[in-house]
């Protein structure tokens, strides 16, 4: 009765977690729209009307079933490469290297994809688990370099991001290029590419399944797995974990190759999906837009998914906004900026919303 009591007169207020996770979600809101306000004056200011120019945004993203398709199909590189930098980022390590693991990823699946013909039913999973490895493989560097010489994962991975930019570029416009004037390697087996969810023209693939089932993964991974438990603890406290008898630099490196293997597959997806062969500069830099995805759902995979989505219809609305308005689309990566750039701002936004509650 005395607990009871309490509740009541404390207004039945919820358990701590889930006030926490509340004011997480607020927080994330509130950068979100500080930074949609910023770049509306930034369009102002270039002699734009910002309503028009987020009106055509929505516009292109929502507007039809087909502009809606594009969105989802957008959000689908984001998704990957969110869950990547989140999984990476619950063990404490920061994987700034997503993009590079996507290239490389991507590539691997077009040479697959390509060399090795086989039935259809053998030929996708084959290719994308040869772009997961790939995405591994490009992510082991940094993880070695980590563990043997303690080297700063974000630097290493922020390095071989270039590196596989140039080693990926080489390949398709060496060996690996197709014949004629175009940018691109061959195109990939018929039996390596994913199936459609809607008839043309739709573009809309298996690969939004696929990563939506990637997002249950990593859930259940860090939530019901002694290896998931061992990761949070880690990120929790490396101390603690320690002494606890965690191996923390075998979870730290366990956990940047299986975020490379995400981001890897997200360049899978992206050939077998969508152009069904690699393309010269084809990333739109979906591996460092997983950045503020996972900044945003605070590495929440299923929140990922909301934050993706939002980020990849953006993407999606970006091409009417500078068609009918005539403001860039590049103005969606400055919304993106701005959203890190605020949600750096975290405790400031804490302060302001502690204090509006009266500091309770």
């Amino acid at each position: 009765m005395q607990k009871l009591g309490q509740q009541v007169k404390t207004g039945k207020q919820m358990p701590a977690k889930f006030r926490e996770v509340g004011l997480n979600f607020l927080i994330s809101l509130i950068a979100l729209v500080l930074a949609i306000i910023t770049g509306g004056i930034i369009i102002w200011l270039f002699g734009n009307n910002p309503f028009e120019a987020y009106k055509a945004l929505i516009q292109g993203a929502f507007g039809t079933p087909m502009a809606f398709t594009q969105s989802l199909t957008k959000s689908v590189p984001l998704l990957l490469t969110g869950l990547a930098v989140a999984l990476a980022y619950k063990c404490t390590v920061f994987n700034i290297g997503a993009e590079g693991q996507l290239l490389v990823g991507a590539i691997a699946a077009g040479i697959a994809g390509t060399l090795f013909p086989m039935p259809g039913i053998l030929n996708i999973p084959f290719v994308l688990i040869v772009s997961m490895l790939a995405g591994m493989v490009w992510a082991f560097f940094p993880a070695l370099l980590k563990q043997k010489a303690n080297v700063n994962v974000v630097i290493s991975t922020i390095m071989f991001n270039y590196v596989g930019q140039y080693l990926v570029q080489y390949l398709i416009l060496g060996p690996f290029k197709a014949e004629g004037a175009a940018s691109a390697t061959r195109p990939i087996q018929a039996t390596a590419m994913l199936p459609k969810l809607l008839p043309s023209p739709y573009v809309l693939n298996l690969g939004i399944v696929i990563a939506l089932t990637a997002a249950v993964v990593v859930y259940f991974l860090l939530n019901r797995t002694s290896l998931g438990y061992e990761m949070c603890a880690v990120g929790l406290n490396k101390n603690a974990s320690l002494t606890n008898g965690i191996n923390v630099e075998r979870n730290m490196f366990l956990a940047l190759l299986m975020s490379g293997a995400l981001a890897g597959l997200a360049g899978g997806i992206e050939v077998t999906g969508t152009m069904g062969k690699v393309i010269n500069g084809f990333s739109a830099n979906y591996g460092f837009s997983g950045i503020p995805v996972a900044l945003m759902a605070r590495n929440n995979p299923f929140a990922i998914i909301l934050t993706a989505l939002l980020m990849g219809s953006m993407r999606s609305g970006s091409l009417m906004m500078q068609s009918s308005v005539g403001v860039s689309k590049n103005m969606v990566d400055i919304i993106q900026g701005l959203v890190i750039v605020f949600l750096c701002a975290e405790n400031v936004i804490r302060y302001y919303i502690k204090k509006g509650r009266g500091g309770k």
